[in-house]
Formats: structure tokens, sequence, C-alpha cells
């Protein structure tokens, strides 16, 4: 069902994006009529400004989508990968949390009933707060009656697979944020690929604002690119580094666990047996 909702929102920011660059051109505004009594000069002359302010904000937008639409399927295909960036990086938001590997005082609650002879109590406490964390802890306490090296490697055997899968989550984003300059660049060159031959078939009559004209519009795809690229990479380190903070915060709790109720309680055993 999380799926299935996941592609629903994203296909209809996807037609919504379709439908932005598709759409025309805005209606320009129509001259504000002028008067000629005195007495609404004034008026008039606020009016006309107003008026050619929000003429030229409209016309900003509409030359924005103007050039995106003039970089063609390029750009399209950037929007679709950039949407597909932004869903993993949705994906990275809610579940990267602190809840889902480490929970705050999870370990606390866990050492105290330990500690307190209360093994069996533990299982509920783990299946209650489901994480990285609590399922090390089934484990340690599954194999607590075994060597302390094998509980270790139990536990390190699950922490790195789920923190590994973390950040194989995460590197989708970083995929996107590797593409998305050279797709750019692709169709920079192209564009100017066709700007050259436009020149060359105009022959003698070529000039160089239409080959600059041409070159500009060339630059939207790299612009795009540039645009997309940038705050995914910045995601990416972000959750990479997000997830390396949360997995030395769990090593440190499970070996404390493993030192105070695994190996402590190995030791007396072992001198009693010598």
């Amino acid at each position: 069902m999380k799926q299935i909702a996941r592609f629903a929102i994203l296909s209809v920011v996807l037609l919504g994006l379709v439908a932005l660059l598709h759409a025309q051109e805005p209606i320009a505004p129509t001259d504000t009529p002028q008067t000629t009594e005195s007495t609404d000069a004034s008026a008039s002359a606020d009016s006309s400004a107003s008026a050619d302010q929000a003429a030229s904000d409209r016309g900003a937008v509409g030359t924005l989508f103007d050039k995106l639409k003039a970089g063609g399927n390029t750009v399209l295909v950037q929007v679709l990968i950039s949407i597909g960036g932004l869903a993993f990086a949705v994906e990275r938001f809610i579940n990267l949390r602190r809840g889902n590997i480490v929970p705050a005082g999870f370990f606390e609650r866990v050492d105290s009933l330990w500690s307190q002879g209360r093994v069996e109590e533990i299982e509920a406490v783990c299946n209650a707060h489901p994480s990285t964390l609590a399922r090390i802890v089934k484990a340690l306490v599954a194999h607590r009656n075994s060597a302390a090296s094998d509980a270790s490697t139990v536990a390190g055997d699950i922490g790195a697979r789920e923190l590994k899968l973390h950040l194989q989550k995460a590197y989708p984003i970083a995929v996107v944020a590797t593409i998305e300059p050279l797709l750019g660049l692709f169709g920079t060159v192209w564009g100017m690929i066709l700007a050259f031959d436009k020149v060359a078939l105009m022959g003698s009559m070529g000039n160089a604002a239409a080959l600059s004209s041409e070159i500009s519009l060339a630059l939207v795809t790299t612009a795009v690119g540039l645009a997309i690229a940038i705050p995914m990479l910045i995601l990416y380190h972000y959750f990479k580094s997000r997830t390396n903070i949360m997995a030395i915060s769990l090593e440190e709790q499970v070996n404390e666990l493993i030192s105070r109720h695994i190996i402590r309680k190995s030791q007396p055993e072992a001198a009693h047996a010598h």
C-alpha cells in the first residue's frame, strides 16, 4: 500500500510538471486605458505602474517556462529523473530516523532489565520498539550463554547488514546527482550542434545574434542539470553522514551491553572452572 501511494503521488507531480512544461505562453496584459480628466491622472499612473510590474513578473515566469520548453526532451528526462531522486530522498527522511536504528532510552531500559535478571521481559520490550538495536539485543539475549566473541560476531553481522541497507537506499540519490550534469552537458552539446547547423544553412545571411540565441537555449539543459545535481549531492552526503553517526552510536551501545552482561558473566564462570 505504501508503494502504491508513493507511485500515485509521483504520478500527480509528474503530470503537473509535464503540464507546466507544455503550458501555453501567458496572455499579454491589456494596456491600461488613459483618462483625460486631471482628477484621475494620479490614479491612472499608479494603475499603469502596477500593471507594468505585474506584466513584468508574468513575463519573467513565462520566459522561464519558455526556456525550459526549449530545452526539449532532455529537460523532460532530467525532470523525470529528479522526481525519482526526490522519492528516494523522501523515503530516507521517513525511514532514516533514530527511532528505527537506536531509539532514545532503549539501551537504558534493556540494561536495567538485564541487570535485574528479568531477561524474559527484554524480548517484549524489543517487540514494542522494533529497530536495529532491538533486533541485535534479541540476538544477544538468545546467545547470552555463548562466548562473548560469538555474541559480538552475531551482533556485528546484524548491524552491518542493516546499516549497509540504509546506505544502499541513499545511493540512488548520488546516482541522480551524477547523471544530471552529464545529461545537461549532452543537451548543451547537441543544442550547439543544431545551432551551428542552422547558422551554416543561413550562409552569408547568418548573424551572431541568431547564434547567441540558439546557444542560450542550448545552455538551459546544463543549468537544469546543475540546479538538480547540487541539492541531490547535498542530500546524499547528509544521509550518508547521518547513517555513519547512528552506526557509531549503535556500536557503542551494543559493545556496552556485551561488556556488562556477557563478558562479565563469562569471566566468573571461567574463574570458577579453574
